[in-house]
């Protein structure tokens, strides 16, 4: 958990390495460049909070593999393009946060509980 840390730069994709991590709280920092699709790597994790960054680009498909996520925080940041229709493999997902980015089109139907 390193919310509020004032760090800045980008998400390095060797945190993808770490299987075992159950939270990551990277949120309220000044992070920014893309969201690594290494991050689908983390099997075990259960919360990923990124939210008010500087992150941009799209949302890696390769979140929907995160397969024991509740809680998925992406909101206030520069993120761009569709929703990816992967989100919707995230069984266990109760909390979703895209607000405040420029995503566009549909959202996908999500069969989180």
């Amino acid at each position: 958990r390193l919310a509020r840390n004032q760090l800045s730069g980008a998400i390095p994709a060797e945190l993808g390495n770490l299987p075992w991590l159950r939270p990551l709280d990277l949120g309220a920092n000044r992070l920014s460049g893309a969201i690594p699709a290494e991050l689908g790597n983390l099997t075990w994790l259960r919360h990923l909070d990124l939210g008010e960054n500087r992150l941009s680009g799209a949302i890696p498909a390769e979140l929907g593999s995160l397969m024991s996520l509740g809680h998925l925080d992406l909101g206030e940041n520069r993120l761009s393009g569709a929703i990816p229709a992967e989100l919707r493999n995230l069984l266990y997902l109760h909390n979703l946060y895209l607000d405040g980015n420029r995503l566009e089109g549909a959202i996908p139907p999500l069969r989180g509980s």
